[in-house]
């Protein structure tokens, strides 16, 4: 019966390629979340760039909250957050001290449902391997 031979430091580095892949496409879907013209919001709004918007709309704004992206990565696991000061109210919702109610909009959840990660890493071991 023959050998075989694993050059495992080979396969950490084709593990380590596709999930880096992965990661970015994950944190794509997250950021087009954002984006997307899909927020329920209940009233108009003057956003800070002078446009005047109603529902349903992007929460994108100021573009802060897009921005504060930071990824921190492992070599088994991703962490997504978003720094901006007031990213977990847009995320889930809040009411303000005169009663006001400000309606989650989940991205994360979104950007989970939208991005096959799976698949995606699958697709890139065939590929690398």
């Amino acid at each position: 019966m023959g050998k075989i031979s694993i050059d495992l430091n080979k396969l950490d580095s084709v593990i380590n390629r596709a999930f880096d892949v992965v990661v970015e496409a994950q944190g794509e879907a997250f950021q087009n979340a954002l984006t997307s013209d899909i927020w329920e919001w209940p009233r108009e709004t003057l956003r800070q760039n002078g446009d005047l918007v109603g529902s349903p709309r992007n929460i994108l704004d100021s573009e802060e909250l897009y921005n504060s992206l930071v990824i921190s990565r492992t070599a088994s696991a991703a962490e997504y957050t978003w720094e901006a000061d007031y990213a977990a109210i847009v995320h889930d919702g809040a009411t303000t001290k005169n009663g006001t109610e400000l309606p989650a909009r989940p991205w994360t959840k979104v950007g989970l449902e939208e991005c096959d990660a799976a698949g995606i890493m699958q697709q890139q071991l065939n590929k690398l391997l």
